[in-house]
């Protein structure tokens, strides 16, 4: 999703991610099968290259301003819990929808053809996976620290903003929170 995609960087995170997706139900559900965990360190090693290729988008700095307003929350929880309406914002402005499509098929949805795919994919993911129904209730949040989360997420890495496929306001970001919570 970054504008900073190139040739080499899809390649290596399409890779990661058909092989996470394929691979981490497996490795949840039984952490003792070494070909899903095998599968899953290269996933995220190589995902690791892509962001370094790349840079990351903002979905990494709200979550940061998560998990420093909130310290027990570990941060990939905190990405599944923003993952779903951040990736419905840039759906919703048709910013990367190639890119959904994309990542969807990687993710098993073979006919994907339009960006709603994508979250198909996602919630199936999060839901083989265990984690669908983390909430951030669970972590002490409350419905009205959005647009401190959305500050905190731009002052403490507004830099990745600006890898976004598309513009993201405070108030864009307050609301993907807002939509977000549970």
């Amino acid at each position: 999703m970054s504008k900073g995609v190139n040739i080499l960087s899809e390649a290596i995170a399409l890779s990661a991610i058909e092989n996470i997706t394929k691979y981490l139900p497996r490795a949840v559900k039984d952490g003792k099968d070494l070909e899903a965990r095998e599968h899953i360190a290269y996933g995220s090693t190589i995902a690791g290259v892509t962001m370094q290729l790349t840079s990351t988008i903002a979905q990494h700095s709200m979550e940061h301003s998560m998990s420093a307003y909130h310290h027990n929350l570990p941060h990939g929880a905190g990405l599944i819990m923003i993952s779903k309406a951040f990736a419905e914002f840039f759906i919703e402005r048709h910013a990367c929808d190639e890119q959904f499509i994309k990542m969807a098929k990687a993710m098993g949805i073979v006919s994907a053809d339009k960006p709603e795919d994508f979250i198909t994919a996602l919630v199936r993911l999060q839901e083989d996976c265990g984690v669908a129904d983390l909430k951030m209730s669970d972590f002490g949040f409350e419905p009205d620290e959005a647009m401190t989360l959305a500050k905190g997420a731009r002052s403490m890495q507004g830099g990745l903003f600006e890898a976004n496929p598309c513009e993201m306001t405070d108030e864009d970001c307050a609301g993907i929170f807002e939509k977000s919570y549970r």
